[in-house]
Formats: C-alpha cells, sequence, structure tokens
C-alpha cells in the first residue's frame, strides 16, 4: 500500500515538473535553482537530489534535456565549490517532452498529469 502511495506519488510529481518546464519553453535552459522554487511554490516540495532522480528518468526517456556541471564552459574538477561533475545544473523541456504533455504521443505510465 504505501509503496503504491510512493510511486503515485512520484508519477505526480514528474507530471508537475514537466508541467512547470513547459511554462519556461521559450529559454535556452533552466537551473536547478529556479526549478526548485517554482515547484515549491506549486507545493511539490523536494530537495535537489529529489528532483535529480526524476530529472533523470525524464532525460533518459528524452522528455527533458539536462546539462551537467561538468559539460558547462569553466567547469574545473580542482575546484570544490563547484560541485560534482554529474550534478544536473540546468534543464529544459524538449519538444518530445511538449508532445506528450499536449497528449501527442502515447502517456507514459510512469508520468501523471
Amino acid at each position: 500500500m504505501m509503496a503504491d502511495l510512493e510511486d503515485l506519488r512520484h508519477r505526480s510529481e514528474r507530471g508537475q515538473i514537466l508541467k512547470a518546464l513547459k511554462e519556461d519553453y521559450a529559454r535556452a535552459m533552466t537551473s536547478m535553482a529556479n526549478l526548485l522554487g517554482v515547484l515549491d511554490a506549486i507545493a511539490i516540495h523536494l530537495d535537489f537530489e529529489g528532483l535529480t532522480f526524476h530529472l533523470k528518468y525524464l532525460a533518459e526517456q528524452g522528455y527533458v534535456q539536462a546539462w551537467h556541471a561538468k559539460d558547462l564552459p569553466g567547469y574545473r574538477r580542482d575546484r570544490r565549490s563547484q560541485g560534482k561533475p554529474d550534478d544536473i545544473r540546468f534543464v529544459r523541456l524538449s519538444a518530445k517532452g511538449l508532445q506528450l504533455l499536449d497528449g501527442r504521443i502515447a502517456e507514459d505510465p510512469m508520468v501523471d498529469f
């Protein structure tokens, strides 16, 4: 029962992430900090690790494009303040993600709107 509730919560959170990114679709990318703030404002309370968990799935499915710290210009491995190389720093809704939101492609059982 608890696993079912957690699965439902995760699917809903992924849907809300995509909806939030749709609002920023015209931008080149959205920072993790901005996305966390938007989600918090609509009562989706995730920390950096929780958001990263969902973004990894969404990126693997092609719904979002993610930029990792190591992919950004100026990233240096010798500076601790820049975080881990695989940390997601920016994200953007992809065309496939927009199609999923608009119901133009088959529903994903791991994402609820």
